[in-house]
Parts: structure tokens; C-alpha cells; sequence
């Protein structure tokens, strides 16, 4: 795989909608499941129609700042989204707050945040390394390339948002997903049933 040539030519088709999936889930009021995920939903103000718009990104925490990174670069819509209007609505499992989105222009900063992507991930080594002109992603390597990445830090304030959270699909929507949800967790729970009791079965006969 060219990481290289992916980074380049941005996400597609299915790519892109799998990105957006989890936007879906908050769309569905299903926030609150997410909360274990180091993903947040981040809005920007669009800087041509001047309205929002709603990108799922992985982050980092380091005290009250969140670090998040553009896997495309300074070319990604949200990125350039925030360079116009830097107020931005944060939107993580069940909790919605304003905050300051602000480029990482400093290179120990960075370093830092790039670290806490890499501590327990090596496929974040690899991306990282397709990424830059270093052939690896260790931290002396990492040190050389930091400014070749786009970083941002969010800065959590207790303003009211400016900009709305997703917006909830029609109670309908909803309704008809939360039954099919638990028709499939019915399902699951029958069919785990189903696999345990012939081993209970042969316990009982060995004896």
C-alpha cells in the first residue's frame, strides 16, 4: 500500500463513509456508547457557506488540551475550516463544549502530541512514517520531521458553543433504529445461548 499516493489523493468512496459512520451514531443519540473512544466529533464554521460542519477525528489528551492531526495535510476542508474561524464545537460521547482550535506551530509541542499517538499504537508508527520523509517513527526521528505534520490543539473554554452539535435524526428515525438494535442483541444473545449449551451437554455426559 502507497501511503504516500493515499494521503494525496484523500478519502473516497468507502473510505469516506466510513469516516462518517460513527457521525450517524451521534445522529442516532447514541453519543453516550462512544464515550470510551478516543474520538471526537469536532465543528467548524464553514469558510465559504458559514455553516457547520461536522468532522469525526481521533485525539490525544495532555491535561485540558486535545490534539488532533489532518491526515491530509493543511488541504483537509475542516483545517482550513478553523484557519478562518478558530471557534469550534467539541462533541465527545454525551459531552458538548466550545473551544479554541489553534495550529501547533511549536516543535517540542508537536513532538509531544505526535508521541501520544505513537505510545500504544504502531500503526500510527507507520502512518506517521508515510507520512514525512522519515523512514521510521521513532521519537529521535519523529523530532527531525514534527513540523512536517498538521497538528491542532483545542482548548477547552466554558463559553457556550457557537456552533450547534450534530443534529438528531426525527424521533422516528430513532425509534425504528433503537428496535432493530435490540432485535439484533436478541438475536446475539440466542445464538451465544445456543453455542453454550451442546458443551454443557457433553459435560454432563462425560460424567
Amino acid at each position: 500500500m502507497n501511503v504516500s499516493k493515499l494521503l494525496e489523493e484523500g478519502p473516497q468512496g468507502i473510505a469516506r463513509s466510513i469516516s462518517r459512520f460513527p457521525i450517524s451514531l451521534y445522529r442516532l443519540g447514541w453519543g453516550g456508547v462512544l464515550n470510551w473512544l478516543p474520538m471526537l466529533v469536532m465543528t467548524t464554521k464553514g469558510r465559504r457557506s458559514g455553516a457547520p460542519r461536522h468532522v469525526m477525528v481521533e485525539f490525544r489528551r495532555h491535561g485540558s488540551k486535545y490534539y488532533v492531526f489532518s491526515g491530509w495535510g493543511e488541504r483537509t476542508d475542516w483545517y482550513r475550516n478553523l484557519l478562518q474561524n478558530p471557534r469550534v464545537t467539541i462533541q465527545h460521547g454525551a459531552h458538548v463544549f466550545a473551544a479554541d482550535a489553534r495550529p501547533v506551530e511549536d516543535k517540542a509541542e508537536a513532538l509531544r502530541a505526535l508521541y501520544l499517538f505513537t505510545r500504544n499504537s504502531r500503526l500510527y508508527e507507520l502512518v506517521f512514517a508515510g507520512m514525512s520523509s522519515a523512514r521510521s517513527a521513532d521519537l529521535s526521528t519523529l523530532a527531525e520531521v514534527a513540523q512536517e505534520f498538521t497538528l491542532v490543539r483545542l482548548e477547552p473554554n466554558d463559553d457556550e458553543p457557537e456552533l450547534p452539535p450534530v443534529e438528531l435524526y426525527d424521533e422516528h428515525t430513532r425509534q425504528l433504529a433503537n428496535v432493530f438494535a435490540l432485535i439484533i442483541l436478541v438475536r446475539l444473545l440466542l445464538f451465544l445461548i445456543r453455542l453454550a449449551l451442546p458443551d454443557r451437554g457433553d459435560r454432563r455426559e462425560k460424567h
